[in-house]
């Protein structure tokens, strides 16, 4: 829960991408280690590159924000990204 609420208040959504409505949802898969670092970025889902790109960018910068975990996980999260 505390991961979703952090990957929507920090999305990074870019300029480019919303000047073409480009919309729809990235599923991420990463690896969180136990200091709460991301490693192991994988996109399994996307339509579109531009956004592909911002949800790397996305977890990346969230990089040591994430809850630590006890021990290394692996995590797959849906990234939407929707213009309202």
């Amino acid at each position: 829960q505390k991961i979703v609420e952090l990957l929507r208040d920090n999305l990074y959504y870019p300029r480019s991408a919303r000047k073409r409505n480009i919309t729809g949802c990235v599923t991420v898969k990463f690896t969180l280690g136990a200091d709460a670092s991301v490693f192991d970025i994988k996109i399994i889902n996307s339509n579109s590159d531009i956004l592909s790109r911002a949800a790397v960018k996305t977890i990346e910068n969230l990089s040591k924000k994430f809850p630590k975990p006890l021990e290394e996980i692996s995590l797959s999260v849906p990234i939407n990204y929707t213009l309202n």
